[in-house]
């Protein structure tokens, strides 16, 4: 009965033992920034667990989009200790993935040296209780710079994929929400401007990363904030990024400031009418619930 969840995946040109993903968690286990022993065992019992991908992360690139204690992949320094957590999960027979985040107006100025966060727009967070400043076209250039050299050092330490964080209420969502998003530039304003911040970045990693290297993306069904976007809204977000060059979606649900709770249970699936793309957000406790959402098309499960 559980067949489907135990098929190998294939995304881009590697392959996955089966389709149970270990999602990225914010364990909090390093004040420095730094890869320690209790990640690597960490990661090592989730890949000996059997899960078929491993993610690690959240994971900075650089200190400007700090919104929780986290790894840092900004500096070559850092590549040596990443390869030593590859290797762990590696062993263990699971793929091995990085999650990588800028929080945006989701960052606290006590984990950036005092620094004042930037987003799109000057809107205040109710998440950090902090205003941040609004991101020039150079800094734009450089969020997009400092996320694809953390990729290609995510590639160099032996990572078999990229998940760019595009949910809970982070840099990527913020851009692409219009209550968050108040530009009167090209990035903001109309739908295609708006995803312009995403789209360009997931374009430019691909270019850099080349065509065999999987880039993947997690993204809410529903932002579940009054005024963001709505399961209406997510289908052509999710086909924008299959044109733009994403390997594969993780569907979840919400920002941190959402008041809606992820409930175990049957939610509505978020699908495009031709159904090239369809997810479903919720908790999936219960391995008869993973073998139903398996069975409606969805292409894998995770628990986080």
């Amino acid at each position: 009965m559980f067949n489907r969840l135990f098929e190998p995946i294939k995304i881009n040109k590697v392959t996955a033992r089966n389709r149970i993903v270990y999602p990225a968690l914010a364990l909090m286990y390093s004040m420095d920034n730094t890869i320690n022993e209790r990640y690597i065992n960490y990661f090592r019992e989730r890949a000996r667990g059997g899960a078929g991908i491993v993610t690690v992360g959240p994971v900075l690139f650089c200190k400007t989009g700090a919104g929780v204690i986290a790894p840092s992949i900004e500096f070559d320094e850092s590549i040596p200790e990443f390869r030593k957590l590859v290797k762990a999960i590696k062993d263990e027979g699971a793929l091995a993935w990085i999650q990588l985040y800028h929080a945006g107006a989701y960052s606290y100025r006590v984990l950036m040296g005092g620094e004042q966060s930037i987003a799109p727009s000057a809107v205040y967070s109710n998440y950090a209780k902090d205003t941040p400043r609004e991101m020039t076209i150079e800094d734009i250039n450089r969020v997009h710079e400092m996320f694809i050299r953390g990729a290609e050092k995510a590639k160099e330490a032996g990572f078999d994929g990229v998940e760019l964080l595009g949910s809970a209420g982070y840099l990527i969502t913020q851009f692409l929400s219009p209550l968050k998003n108040l530009r009167t530039d090209e990035y903001g304003g109309s739908f295609e401007n708006r995803t312009r911040f995403v789209r360009e970045l997931i374009e430019k990693m691909r270019l850099r990363l080349g065509p065999d290297f999987p880039i993947t993306i997690r993204m809410a069904g529903n932002d579940f904030v009054a005024g963001s976007n709505t399961d209406e809204d997510m289908p052509a977000i999710a086909m924008m990024y299959e044109k733009a060059g994403i390997d594969a979606i993780s569907v979840t649900g919400g920002w941190h400031e959402s008041r809606v709770p992820q409930l175990a249970m049957e939610t509505s699936p978020c699908r495009t009418d031709n159904q090239r793309w369809n997810g479903r957000y919720g908790k999936s406790r219960e391995g008869s619930h993973c073998r139903s959402l398996l069975a409606e098309e969805s292409h894998g499960t995770s628990r986080g």
